[in-house]
């Protein structure tokens, strides 16, 4: 939430609620209701009253400097989905502008939407001495892309800001992205613009109430890290043919005392985000899973001793998925959609293969562990891989999931007639290509529906849930001046249509 009295007076305040209620889509608002106008004080330079308590404006008195708010630019092909976006920004930056003290000018914006091109704003400013302000949004998702760009007249350059923020957060970005931006040009004109560029960031950042801290993913490496440390103690003691206690609890304290301490130096050492830990989480546990069930299902009947060994193939397997998926998030950073694909691909993949193996038995009552196993191992591989490539959401993927399930969960209840009493080999293949088929198809409905309407957008209508990983520790830092204070917690952000 921003302080009002960041604002000069009651007016931003309106402004601010005015724009939210119109960024929110109608299924949000009352039935009937009306958004508020914005109103503007008799005295913009008369200080706010909040309880009967007077507080002076943050922001000494100036003459009061023309400006321009040129309209929202949008993608063409965008146009007609961000358009109320679009207008509630209109009518948020001039009000904003007025409150922080600028004379705007409405009389001289431009009806396009149409982004200008940056040579022209700034001959724009230096001819007409004035602050152009030129904003433009993008759609994307669930989410969208704001840039404000400034120009002023005695400037040769562009002073620009860009933020993706939530479609509910776009107001308050918005207004604080403004006000930023002229105090860093307040800044430049009164010490120079080499003393601007190498103020500090607590500064330049004045009024942003919190920024993302480093590593954010470190508590979700570090309980993945441990716990995986005390499996491979655990392994190490089983596959050694050793059954002593007295072997088996150093082990584990070790073992999880190593993959503790990796995990804390690889977060100091590297930017680890809440998507990269669960998506190297992925490349731990799924191979592993996969070595053991290959191994029990292809090897132990002819293994002297199956238990001991299938350990070690356990081990192999995790070995191999941690490279993998440390190759994997070499290539940049993770999404959280890419994160969740990867988990979700070990787990599709299993189902997959053990259909596959029942399929080629035309035998259901055994379990197909091998063909998990294979699944499990091919999936999460090919899953983790278009993770790197793919840019997915959350939601896209927890419901092709759900679709999947759904899919196969129904094809099986109605092919079930196929093996009652004694089926033959024949009757359990079809129920196993039906329950495959309705498990592809369900998928792919759930792909089709949620898939985006165009680059970067999606298409109107009601959303569907946007869910994101759960973020353990450390999930903000607070800074107040040169103040600094880490913002600790658990945390699953998410929204509810």
């Amino acid at each position: 939430m921003i302080d009002p009295w960041h604002l000069r007076g009651g007016a931003g305040a309106l402004a601010l609620a005015a724009a939210l209620a119109a960024a929110l889509p109608a299924s949000a608002q009352p039935e009937g209701a009306a958004l508020p106008a914005p109103t503007r004080p008799v005295d913009a330079a008369s200080p706010a009253r909040s309880g009967g308590d007077e507080r002076p404006s943050p922001r000494p008195d100036r003459p009061s400097r023309s400006a321009v708010v040129l309209a929202t630019a949008v993608a063409p092909e965008a146009e007609e989905r961000a358009a109320p976006l679009a207008s509630a920004l209109d009518a948020l930056l001039s009000d904003t502008a007025q409150d922080l003290g600028l004379s705007v000018d409405l009389a001289g914006r431009v009806a396009s939407r149409s982004r200008p091109d940056e040579a022209e704003l700034i001959e724009r400013a230096r001819s007409g001495d004035e602050l152009v302000i030129a904003p433009s949004l993008e759609l994307r998702g669930d989410e969208v892309e704001l840039r404000l760009a400034v120009a002023s007249g005695g400037s040769r350059s562009l002073r620009v800001r860009v933020e993706r923020v939530a479609r509910d957060d776009l107001a308050v970005r918005a207004a604080v992205m403004l006000r930023d931006l002229l105090a860093e040009l307040d800044a430049g004109a009164a010490a120079g613009p080499a003393s601007a560029r190498e103020a500090p960031c607590p500064e330049r950042c004045r009024g942003r109430l919190a920024t993302p801290a480093r590593s954010m993913g470190k508590a979700t490496l570090a309980a993945n890290a441990t716990l995986y440390g005390g499996l491979v103690g655990f392994s190490i003691q089983r596959s050694s043919g050793s059954d002593d206690p007295r072997l088996l609890y150093p082990l584990l304290a070790v073992g999880a005392g190593i993959g503790l301490g990796g995990a804390i130096i690889i977060a100091e050492e590297w930017d680890v985000g809440v998507a990269d830990a669960w998506y190297l989480g992925s490349g731990t546990w799924w191979p592993t899973i996969a070595g053991h069930l290959i191994y029990q299902g292809r090897f132990a009947q002819h293994a002297a001793d199956p238990a001991q060994e299938r350990w070690a193939s356990g081990l192999i397997g995790g070995t191999a998925g941690i490279t993998l998926a440390a190759l994997g998030l070499s290539l940049g950073r993770m999404s959280e959609g890419g994160a969740l694909m990867a988990q979700s691909g070990g787990g599709l993949g299993l189902m997959l293969g053990g259909l596959v193996e029942w399929a080629g038995r035309g035998d259901v009552q055994r379990t197909p562990i091998a063909g998990m196993g294979y699944g499990a191992a091919l999936g999460w591989l090919a899953a983790a891989a278009a993770a790197t490539q793919l840019d997915v959401t959350p939601s896209e993927i927890l419901a092709i999931d759900v679709g999947a399930m759904l899919g196969g969960l129904g094809a099986a209840a109605l092919a079930s007639p196929l093996v009652f009493e004694s089926p033959t080999e024949a009757q359990q293949r079809a129920w196993v290509g039906a329950t495959a088929a309705g498990f592809l198809i369900g998928a792919g409905v759930a792909w089709r529906v949620t898939r985006p309407a165009g680059a970067g957008a999606r298409s109107a209508g009601p959303s569907w849930n946007r869910y994101g990983l759960p973020m353990l520790g450390v999930i903000g830092e607070s800074v107040v001046g040169s103040r600094r204070a880490p913002a600790l917690g658990l945390g699953w952000q998410g929204a509810i249509p």
